[in-house]
């Protein structure tokens, strides 16, 4: 039976995919993204940090191992949210499918229990690990971070040729996927990248049914505090309107219908 590492399982999520879902977050990442909100799970694995909370120093610890099996059991306490919902349950990170032999054995005993399963995904595996994650994922929640293969390199200091090619594989094979798209200022958020990223997806057709815009926020800087690290950039977390109207424009004219998250 195949082990894994994970950090915690956030239940009752609404941010995963459709319906309610219980979100998975195991350890471990190959991209290094400059503005990563989860440097523990980044890193891989186990670690501690440290937290001041009033006056006094506290111990967390991150990560553990569990068996597929128990996961699952595990996850379906929460089945009758999932059945009721149209939820299931998501794998996340860092990049779950690093632990894909780990992932895909969980999301077959969740199937033998009538739940499915979502990977979060940067897609920066070989194609033959992605195709057999799409075997046993009903969606893919996967990251377009650019289109510009060095602004890619830049803020995650990996390519993005094998990441888009991946995408295409997906879409070709018709998976259900849910693209996200994180806009971080002085990094991706150049209008022309963001075209090209826009008809990128306009181009993949109806097997995307959902488009998330992310904007870029600094909630994760305590948890560099903690393990000892300094935060790796320093940009205005705000976004104007201005700018957001332009990016609207540029969704409505590819014909792609966006979603960002805070302003719907």
């Amino acid at each position: 039976m195949e082990k894994g590492l994970i950090s915690s399982i956030q239940g009752y999520s609404i941010k995963d995919g459709p319906g309610i879902r219980s979100t998975v977050f195991c350890l471990n990442c190959n991209l290094r993204c400059r503005w990563c909100s989860n440097p523990e799970l980044m890193l891989p694995g186990l670690k501690t940090m440290y937290f001041d909370i009033g006056g006094k120093k506290v111990r967390r610890d991150v990560g553990y191992e569990i068996e597929s099996k128990t996961l699952a059991e595990k996850l379906a306490r929460d089945k009758v949210f999932y059945d009721e919902t149209g939820g299931g349950v998501t794998f996340s990170g860092g990049e779950a499918a690093l632990q894909w032999k780990f992932v895909i054995e969980t999301a077959r005993y969740l199937k033998e229990l009538g739940i499915n399963s979502a990977l979060d995904t940067a897609g920066d595996v070989p194609q033959s690990i992605m195709e057999e994650l799409s075997n046993v994922m009903e969606y893919f929640l996967y990251d377009v971070k650019t289109f510009d293969e060095e602004l890619h390199i830049k803020c995650t200091e990996r390519s993005n040729r094998r990441i888009l090619e991946n995408l295409k594989f997906l879409a070709n094979k018709g998976q259900k996927i849910i693209i996200r798209m994180v806009v971080v200022p002085e990094f991706n958020d150049d209008f022309a990248d963001v075209q090209k990223r826009m008809e990128l997806v306009k181009s993949l057709g109806g097997c995307v049914e959902r488009v998330d815009i992310l904007p870029y926020h600094t909630l994760g800087r305590g948890k560099y505090k903690g393990l000892g690290m300094d935060y790796p950039i320093n940009v205005r977390e705000e976004i104007s309107d201005d700018y957001w109207k332009e990016f609207c424009k540029i969704a409505d004219n590819v014909g792609l219908k966006i979603h960002i998250a805070g302003r719907e």
